[in-house]
């Protein structure tokens, strides 16, 4: 399960959650202070933080792994269905 970590006013962490919203993706929220962050991820991690399982991301991390959010995403949608998918390589189900 996806979580994320924020602080309560955090213009950062608001962009986050609009696109996982936008992406229909089921998250969590924890609105947490910066040092309790700094205990809980260490010194590397600095708010707004992204877990997934034993994933941790922060900072310069989260624009690639919300990339990779929105792949996983369109691949499970592509699947759900009683449906063929052809890839961009023309590949099929």
């Amino acid at each position: 399960m996806v979580k994320l970590y924020r602080e309560k006013i955090s213009p950062q962490a608001d962009i986050l959650e609009a696109e996982l919203q936008d992406m229909t993706f089921g998250y969590d929220r924890e609105i947490m202070d910066p040092v309790v962050a700094v205990k809980k991820f260490g010194p590397q991690h600095c708010l707004p933080v992204i877990t997934n399982n034993e994933k941790v991301v922060s900072g310069e991390e989260i624009p690639a792994y919300m990339k990779e959010l929105q792949i996983l995403r369109e691949d499970w949608q592509a699947y759900q269905g009683d449906s063929c998918y052809v890839n961009d390589r023309g590949e099929t189900c």
